[in-house]
């Protein structure tokens, strides 16, 4: 089976950047983001992640979300 593996925390890392320096990029509220950065998250608001994708000049939607096999 696959599921969605949300990749936040590894692209906050990739650009050194902090949630709370992504909160003030994006207007989206530090915890909202670290629930977003922890593996056990469910759903996922899609306005919410255009906001911290364009904050972080993401254009490829691959490094913010993952679809990765599970047993």
């Amino acid at each position: 089976m696959k599921v969605i593996k949300i990749r936040l925390k590894q692209a906050l890392k990739d650009r050194s950047l902090t949630q709370k320096q992504l909160e003030a990029l994006s207007g989206v509220s530090q915890a909202r983001i670290s629930k977003l950065c922890r593996d056990d998250r469910q759903e996922v608001n899609l306005l919410m992640l255009s906001k911290i994708a364009n904050a972080m000049n993401i254009t490829d939607i691959s490094e913010l979300l993952d679809f990765v096999d599970v047993e």
